[in-house]
């Protein structure tokens, strides 16, 4: 089916790279399995409901699945694992806020609504999955011919890992259709608002005008630095009324800290270096001798490129190496030498040599194992039969249930990983074959009979054992760089005594202000998990142990909790550095003004600070770069919009000057009012903002508590 074969051409070597895929998921998933404070049983509450930690590792678990096939990937750095939990927690808050919200209005999603959804291919979500025709778009009948194939198929009857294949596309879409329900249900709620928006002609050649209109504008600005803060005089009464003017966005929707820490990096010493170089030395003695098995030598030996059974072409071993491959012969060792690139002592044997091509295009019919005698007859009956003159491959794995459909295999595909075994035996048996020549493989559990329809680039490809050891530090290093921060923290036990004593340290001390639990990691350093959670169970004043973190256990960090905001409205006391700034631009902006009110612009020019600036095509809806003080003004294209030509503003309160603006061209339009569809896209932003508000208002009514740190 044409389906399948699509479905089919998502993964080459579907019988046999996918297996490596398979493995690569339980090792990158392997970050779930053990895990401190096992016995906390939730991980946040959302609207009142509490979110269980299994809860939010299924629906984890589920995420990871559909990304990795989506993106057709194997593995995850730290940074991605994080951004998958954060997805998924967003995910779950946004869909239970919605859905708690639609039951009190009684908003409800059939599923005969959703299968008209997927019927039309009414859903963007849908052309992101295999089920596509040939221009491209989704086809509900191959959905339909998929499920009724998954659902109909025996896993007995074919290879574990092409079963997995077909079970990963169908949990996929199931993950899609969920999709599809929970977006429905957003545009239902979204139109209910939508629905009580209005527009009109005035509104909406008001909107035209704001978003078209362009003019030039000479600017005067007098910058609020030309005051100094100790001359504004600010009081407590000053911060008292900036505080209830701004007192709704002082809200926290969690708790937030103040913190400081001590980032110190472990460096290899230079006796570490020279150690290294002498241990690599004696590998290269090993290696100009005979090696039996090179992948155990270089896992003993700590090398950072593991041995591959299959030969690679230049462009796709380490460029240091592909460098320097001509300065040795087949048999010959090269090394070892130092590459700062990577900060690595290296040496490479070049073993032999091969010819290979960058993409191979192949057909392949599989033989199941479920009988080996059978399976072996059946096998060279097939051999025979596609060796015929004229024989047609697909059509004789049409007479076994099989598509054979012809796939490319690139060789950036697969050169880069350490392949051995079957992999390694199917990929050298392809890369050895010609074009139209047939060749039969056995592999546990099946035979492969594979034919080479069409090759691109034929390229020199070299079997090497490549060392390559990274300097690092030895763990007397450690130890060193370990004991002195300890030393060091003995005797500073506060954060009072940090901020004191750090600076006059070999340490140094970083700050964070309102820092939250969700950013995973303490200053973004790798595996600073376990710091961060101290971090949020501390009390104020507070000094953690030392942590061992980064990739490589290579930095030691030191956490001071300096300040806790509690989640709701924050306190004057809490807020007072921010209040104080926006209360010393209010002071200057009421002593600055006075120098710019009732003044021509050659007046203002000759005041002693202001700068003066033209500003080439402003728009009302866009901030006004004033390049003398190097600053965006919001205002300015508000501030001149109604003005006739030559005339002055009154003075304004910019973000971060006084300034006064004058038109100095006439308004000019770059498009002509079409009034049905100005309305309509003044309606839609009206809509797309009161929807965000809404989101908000909701968020901030159910009270989310976002404990997820605890546990993951």
């Amino acid at each position: 089916m044409a389906t399948l074969q699509k479905i089919r051409s998502k993964g080459p070597l579907l019988l046999i790279v996918i297996g490596l895929a398979m493995l690569a998921f339980i090792l990158g998933d392997a970050w779930k399995i053990i895990r401190p404070n096992q016995g906390i049983q939730y991980v946040g509450t959302i609207a009142g409901e509490d979110i269980t930690a299994m809860d939010f590792q299924d629906e984890l678990e589920v995420y990871t699945d559909v990304v990795k096939f989506a993106n057709q990937i194997q593995d995850f750095t730290e940074d991605d694992q994080n951004s998958l939990k954060d997805e998924v927690w967003a995910t779950m808050v946004r869909n239970r806020i919605l859905e708690k919200e639609a039951e009190g209005i009684g908003l409800t999603v059939t599923d005969a609504e959703v299968r008209d959804v997927i019927d039309r291919g009414a859903d963007p979500v849908l052309s992101q999955t295999p089920f596509s025709n040939e221009e491209g778009v989704f086809d509900s009948d191959k959905l339909k011919d998929f499920l009724a194939f998954f659902n109909e198929l025996n896993p007995e009857l074919v290879l574990a890992q092409e079963y997995e294949y077909y079970r990963s596309v169908y949990n996929y879409w199931l993950f899609i259709e969920k999709n599809i329900k929970s977006n429905l249900l957003y545009r239902k709620y979204s139109a209910l608002v939508n629905g009580a928006i209005l527009s009109n002609p005035a509104a909406a050649e008001n909107a035209f005008k704001n978003r078209i209109m362009r003019t030039d504008v000479l600017v005067a600005c007098l910058p609020y630095t030309t005051i100094a803060d100790a001359d504004a005089n600010v009081n407590s009464s000053d911060i008292k009324n900036v505080y209830n003017e701004l007192k709704p966005a002082l809200y926290n929707y969690s708790e937030s800290r103040d913190i400081v820490y001590i980032d110190y990096e472990i460096l290899p010493s230079e006796a570490d270096r020279e150690a290294l170089l002498a241990e690599v030395n004696e590998l290269v003695d090993q290696m100009e001798g005979d090696i039996d098995d090179y992948a155990a030598f270089l896992r003993r030996s700590g090398s950072a490129v593991a041995f591959s059974e299959v030969a690679r072409s230049a462009k796709n071993l380490p460029e240091d190496v592909a460098e320097r491959i001509d300065s040795v012969k087949a048999g010959g060792v090269f090394g070892p030498y130092y590459n700062a690139d990577d900060d690595t002592y290296n040496a490479f044997k070049y073993i032999s040599d091969a010819n290979g091509y960058d993409s191979i295009q192949y057909a392949m019919i599989q033989v199941v194992m479920d009988d080996e005698e059978a399976a072996a007859k059946r096998a060279d009956s097939i051999m025979t039969a596609a060796g015929k003159r004229g024989a047609d491959f697909a059509a004789i794995a049409g007479n076994y249930g099989q598509a054979a459909a012809e796939l490319w295999l690139a060789a950036d595909s697969y050169e880069p990983a350490a392949i051995s075994g079957e992999n390694a035996l199917f990929l050298n048996t392809l890369n050895g074959m010609k074009k139209g020549e047939i060749s039969k493989i056995e592999i546990p559990g099946a035979i492969l009979i594979i034919k080479v329809t069409d090759v691109r680039t034929p390229v020199r490809k070299y079997n090497l054992a490549v060392l390559k050891r990274p300097v690092e530090f030895s763990e007397e290093t450690s130890n060193a760089a370990y004991n002195k921060l300890s030393s060091f923290l003995s005797q500073n036990t506060t954060v009072d005594d940090l901020k004191n004593n750090a600076e006059n340290s070999d340490f140094g001390l970083l700050f964070y202000p309102n820092y939250e639990n969700y950013t995973h990691t303490i200053g973004g350093v790798a595996k600073s998990h376990e710091a961060l959670r101290w971090a949020f169970e501390a009390q104020e004043g507070e000094v953690s142990r030392i942590y061992e973190a980064g990739n490589a256990n290579d930095h030691l960090l030191a956490v001071g909790v300096e300040k806790i905001h509690p989640r709701g409205v924050r306190s004057i006391a809490d807020a007072t550095p921010a209040l104080t700034l926006r209360a010393l631009k209010n002071k200057k902006f009421d002593m600055l003004k006075g120098q710019l009110a009732g003044k021509s612009l050659d007046e203002v020019k000759a005041i002693d600070g202001v700068v003066m600036d033209t500003i080439r095509m402003v728009n009302f809806n866009n901030d006004a770069y004033i390049s003398a003080i190097y600053a965006n003004e919001p205002t300015i294209g508000a501030s001149v919009f109604n003005l006739q030509e030559n005339e002055l503003t009154a003075p304004m309160k910019g973000e971060n000057c006084v300034f006064v603006a004058e038109k100095i061209t006439p308004d000019s339009y770059s498009a002509e009012l079409d009034d049905k569809s100005e309305q309509l896209r003044t309606r839609s932003i009206a809509s797309s903002r009161i929807m965000n508000a809404l989101i908000e208002e909701l968020y901030y009514q159910a009270k989310v508590v976002d404990n997820r740190y605890k546990i993951f």
